[in-house]
């Protein structure tokens, strides 16, 4: 079977989004032929940067079309690749080289219609309920089109059952190399300048309101002893934010470079609120695979992959609730030591490969007794 993911990203970019979509089309490339579909952006680019930027096993087969000369992605850009990837998928059908399509966004509409007349099977994936008026519409749309749908939590789940019965569960996941790291805490603190007997808790991800970083700094000012280290690009509500003397922004770093960053921890911090925002992150899994303790805020989503025995999770929304959370894992170095074993032993089950094999035969099943 030979598949196409189309999406309108820079593979330049460092963001997890871009992790996460380059590890899925490589995972899904080892059971079925995948190649992605993009537009083809100014300036060169370095493939070895982008292999060594998310410590991926291999480039994936990658097309670049031109997209209108646009040199940024965006909702316009978005729009518009539809003309250049129906065009593409023309030449494919007519060719007889396309069994199925896979997307993670429903700014391709267009596209999927047309692959919907043409009998090509098409997937869709995504990450999160919508939201607002347009996305809901869109998503009603896209997921009306799908042959099948994955979804990243149970909990999403429930939203699609609407829809179809071609339905998966498959959760994020995580490169196990990139965090086989044989560098202790006092290592990782040494080469970070970080001092060895700190009581230090890390949050990685975007810092705005979306991601709880309000409950994180009331932990902070209940716990002046404790130092906070805020890993990722900062929303300008809290980069004017007069912040305490305990909490340090590191701003947005390499994917790389994390998993370093990650062990320096005596805590790793999960405060996601209550939202369709807070869905199962990638992080998640990063922080189950770095062996750090974890604290989290009991979610649906997340108490699907954390519970109380590879984990500390609290009432979300309260930094009263994260603080005590946090002062549980610091006050108690057998408990905690146990549940960052146990969520790493449990992590061994959230692979890009196992994901990878779980959408393949996701996709052979389904398009086994739909479109013929």
């Amino acid at each position: 079977m030979i598949g196409y993911y189309f999406h309108n990203m820079d593979v330049r970019s460092t963001r997890a989004h871009t992790c996460q979509i380059l590890n899925t089309v490589i995972s899904i490339d080892s059971e079925l032929s995948m190649h992605m579909v993009l537009p083809k952006y100014r300036g060169k680019i370095d493939f070895d940067v982008v292999k060594d930027n998310h410590d991926l096993p291999e480039v994936p087969k990658l097309i670049f079309l031109h997209n209108f000369g646009i040199q940024k992605s965006g909702i316009v850009a978005f729009t518009l690749f539809n003309i250049p990837a129906i065009l593409f998928l023309l030449q494919k059908k007519i060719n007889g080289e396309v069994d199925f399509l896979y997307f993670r966004t429903s700014y391709f509409i267009p596209t999927a219609i047309l692959a919907r007349i043409l009998r090509i099977p098409l997937f869709y994936e995504t990450h999160r309920r919508p939201i607002s008026r347009s996305e809901k519409f869109r998503d009603h749309l896209m997921s009306t089109l799908a042959t099948g749908i994955i979804v990243i939590s149970s909990y999403m789940r429930e939203h699609y059952l609407s829809y179809k019965e071609e339905i998966l569960v498959a959760h994020d996941a995580v490169s196990l190399k990139r965090f086989a790291s044989t560098v202790n805490r006092e290592e990782a603190r040494k080469s970070l300048g970080l001092a060895p007997d700190e009581k230090i808790c890390v949050y990685a991800g975007t810092v705005n309101k979306l991601k709880g970083i309000e409950y994180v700094i009331v932990a902070a000012r209940i716990l002046p002893e404790v130092h906070f280290l805020l890993v990722g690009s900062v929303s300008p509500e809290f980069a004017i934010t007069n912040l305490p003397v305990n909490v340090k922004l590191l701003g947005r770093v390499g994917q790389k470079d994390l998993p370093q960053i990650l062990r320096a921890a005596d805590v790793l911090l999960l405060p996601h609120p209550r939202g369709e925002y807070s869905q199962s992150p990638m992080k998640l899994f990063e922080y189950m695979a770095s062996g750090i303790p974890i604290v989290a805020s009991r979610l649906p989503s997340i108490s699907e992959v954390l519970n109380d025995e590879n984990a500390v999770l609290v009432e979300a929304e309260s930094g009263e609730a994260l603080a005590n959370g946090i002062g549980m894992v610091l006050g108690d170095a057998h408990h905690s030591q146990a549940i960052a074993r146990k969520a790493y032993n449990d992590v061994q089950n959230y692979t890009w490969e196992k994901r990878g094999i779980a959408i393949a035969e996701f996709i052979r099943k389904t398009t086994s007794y739909t479109i013929k």
